[in-house]
């Protein structure tokens, strides 16, 4: 397994792109926006579900990634960051799901069968502790990713899916969906109990990377967000319903965990029916991280409502030289000057990953100069 002695890791280095990140988010002009260019082995590798199953081979890869892009880029902005993930259904777990795996070993675990069938139980449901399921070893397996980052290296918290998506995993889509419009304080009883189960893991979790200095966000993101904005929830649930359920059914849990944590970003792959109400939470967060490849049709309308209130992190970006180009300049020429796009994409690590950032950063310096800066809120 690489130490990260080996990596030749420099605080400074380390201190000044967190730096970038804290004046972007503070609405301060920058010289460039970042491009989080992350390089992957490209030799054959343990498959998902063996890293799910096995943190030590978890492990090894995620500090793979941070070598690999360490050295390729040296002058880059990816803040070095590992990620501890046992699935996305570990919440749903601490309530007695099973898991599925299918055919696929590069395909993430499901649930097996929805264990609520009668929302009328739901009143009498415990909240469970939050060492139940994975959670104790999900846990664990921060503690020991934080442990082996040495300070240097941040660690996301495990992916715990968020309130209706959690609820997806427990009731079943039809009976969620149900629920939604016949069954809505059955739907809120159970919200808030996985609420209480959510806070309570992220709580358990901090305490075990060490602090909030230590993490990236209180959730899966492995992109670095700034002191007193480490608050961070889940919601791709919202891609599915109206503005009008969000704010009933999304925004009042995830509010819960923004007081606690602070105001950082919410996640939802896309599409984003509930783009409006992402910016209505309280505290207000700063950035929304989505795919590219679900929500690119949707970024006239970001441009609109999220100009001066929040940025954009866009995963899955393409890795291909000449259209990750065309795409990151067609976004800019759209953007500015108002919503900022940062792209994060993952480069195997026999192709030119330097060569890329090396043509991609002009266009990060044009973005940055075109930009009105300055946020309409605090």
């Amino acid at each position: 397994m690489t130490r990260i002695a080996h990596i030749g890791l420099d605080r400074n280095e380390i201190e000044r792109r967190k730096q970038l990140v804290r004046d972007l988010w503070a609405g301060r002009p920058v010289d460039h926006l970042p491009v989080l260019v992350n390089v992957v082995d490209s030799s054959p590798g343990p498959s998902i579900r063996e890293q799910f199953l096995d943190g030590d081979k978890q492990l090894a890869a995620a500090l793979r990634t941070v070598e690999l892009t360490w050295k390729a880029i040296p002058n880059g902005d990816v803040i070095p960051a590992i990620r501890p993930d046992v699935g996305c259904s570990c919440l749903a777990t601490a309530f007695g799901a099973d898991l599925y795996w299918g055919d696929d070993p590069n395909q993430t675990c499901g649930i097996k069968v929805p264990p609520i069938t009668d929302l009328d139980a739901i009143a009498d449901l415990p909240a469970p502790p939050p060492d139940a399921g994975q959670l104790a070893g999900g846990i664990d397996r921060v503690r020991r990713f934080a442990e082996a980052g040495e300070g240097l290296i941040a660690v996301s918290l495990l992916d715990m899916a968020g309130g209706l998506n959690v609820a997806n995993d427990l009731l079943g889509a039809e009976m969620l969906y149900l629920a939604l419009i016949d069954e809505p304080r059955a739907l809120e009883c159970l919200l808030g109990k996985i609420q209480e189960l959510f806070i309570a893991t992220i709580d358990r979790q901090i305490q075990a990377a060490g602090g909030e200095d230590r993490i990236t966000t209180t959730d899966f993101p492995d992109y670095w967000f700034p002191e007193g904005r480490k608050g961070h929830v889940s919601d791709d649930i919202s891609a599915n319903i109206s503005p009008a359920a969000y704010r009933q059914f999304s925004i009042p849990y995830h509010n819960m965990v923004f007081a606690r944590y602070g105001g950082g970003g919410l996640h939802n792959c896309g599409p984003n029916p509930c783009l409006a109400p992402y910016l209505e939470h309280t505290p207000p967060i700063r950035a929304i991280d989505l795919s590219y490849t679900y929500s690119r049709s949707d970024l006239p309308k970001i441009k609109d409502v999220c100009r001066k209130r929040a940025m954009v992190y866009l995963g899955e970006f393409p890795s291909q030289p000449d259209l990750a180009i065309e795409e990151y300049r067609r976004i800019m020429e759209l953007m500015t000057p108002d919503v900022i796009v940062v792209p994060a994409l993952c480069v195997p690590s026999d192709a030119d990953a330097a060569g890329l950032y090396r043509r991609m950063r002009p266009i990060a310096e044009e973005y940055a100069k075109r930009m009105d800066w300055g946020w309409r809120s605090a």
